[in-house]
């Protein structure tokens, strides 16, 4: 997209982008145009702008002033006489470098219209402005190595001593019961072990992956052990699994892109056009497929708003299902914060303790995981 610079270089220029930004599709416009006056002595005009409604026409005599400083008020004096001279309903002056304030107070008084054109403020493009450059982080998790140490059997032992564990699927799952949680089935529980475990681990912050290349994938891997005051009960047919320990890694998958979006990328132009007298801003723009300029109104909105995006921010998205911990497996296990998951396929027997009737069982977890 073109900047009011690249677009104006003179004041033949200056005086044709005005003549566009009139060019709405409403009206006629006019650019470097004489008309005889009432008196008799001619008047240039640099943009005439005609508008026909009914059984009458309109004319606005508009005045372009490309400069390195700020309209007097001689100049809206001088405008205010043509105006009368060829007979207008109104006068606008543009100017690139706004305007002295005895030229307002003079406008405000005779009904001149004064604009000042410029580029927009990051505040009226919508913040962060009209560059956006953002983060964004995709993570999955990983179960793996699931172990139940010191498992015991109370009452009858079970049937099959295989636990069916299905990560991600629809179903019934394998029923527990938690001591102070509200989780009803193996599974659940260890989700949200792995879940809460991998949120606790993560710090959002940018990865260099080396080289100043911040796309990539990272992973890591880490333990966690689950020891509740009261074990974790696994009911059966003629009795229970009583688990007083679980273990298992988590592999945390951190797959990080950069997104970056010029908004001004459809336009041919997007100019701000300030109305010095009344304090209001506009904005004209034209899309690069378009032949006709478009004018909003542009609605202030505070500044400091908590929901405003800052450029930079990374925007963190927690994945549904589970990654496969295969590509976890041959990771070594981190020793601090940044850790990561993962499940096992067989548990250590226990040996039977005769005081209690409880019996060692060992234990046989089949994990399967439904990746998103």
């Amino acid at each position: 997209m073109k900047t009011l610079e690249d677009m104006v270089q003179d004041w033949g220029g200056f005086e044709r982008l005005v003549a566009e930004l009139h060019d709405t599709g409403t009206v006629t416009v006019e650019h470097d145009v004489i008309l005889t006056g009432r008196s008799g002595a001619p008047r240039q005009i640099d943009v005439l702008v005609r508008h026909r409604e009914g059984f009458y026409e309109h004319l606005i005599v508009v005045e372009c002033k490309y400069r390195n400083s700020p309209v007097e008020r001689i100049h809206v004096d001088a405008l205010t006489t043509t105006v009368r001279e060829v007979g207008a309903s109104r006068g606008v002056i543009f100017s690139t470098r706004g305007f002295q304030s005895g030229a307002i107070t003079q406008a405000a008084h005779d009904n001149i219209s004064l604009y000042q054109i410029r580029e927009p403020t990051d505040l009226e493009w919508g913040l962060p402005g009209r560059h956006l450059d953002l983060w964004l982080q995709t993570i999955s998790i990983a179960i793996g190595e699931l172990t139940f140490p010191g498992a015991l059997a109370a009452g009858a032992l079970p049937a099959n001593n295989n636990l069916d564990i299905r990560l991600g699927f629809e179903g019934p799952g394998i029923p527990v019961v938690v001591d102070g949680l509200d989780v009803k089935t193996v599974e659940e529980l260890l989700e949200r072990l792995a879940r809460e475990s991998a949120r606790n681990a993560y710090a959002a912050q940018r990865i260099d992956f080396g080289d100043g290349e911040f796309k990539g994938v990272h992973r890591a891997r880490f333990h966690v052990s689950f020891a509740p005051a009261t074990p974790v009960e696994r009911p059966h047919e003629g009795g229970k699994l009583l688990f007083p320990r679980i273990e298992f890694d988590v592999g945390l998958r951190i797959d990080q892109s950069r997104i970056q979006i010029d908004r001004a990328e459809r336009y041919a132009f997007v100019l701000a056009v300030e109305d010095c007298v009344k304090k209001v801003v506009q904005t004209a723009s034209r899309g690069t497929d378009e032949d006709r300029t478009v004018i909003h109104e542009h609605s202030p909105r505070p500044a400091d708003r908590e929901d405003v995006f800052q450029n930079g921010t990374i925007a963190v998205m927690w994945l549904e299902g589970f990654a496969p911990f295969t590509e976890f497996a041959s990771m070594p296990k981190a020793d601090g914060a940044g850790r990561s998951l993962s499940l096992k396929s067989d548990l250590p027997l226990v040996k039977r303790d005769r005081r209690t009737n409880r019996s060692s069982r060992s234990l046989k977890p089949t994990i399967r995981g439904r990746s998103t």
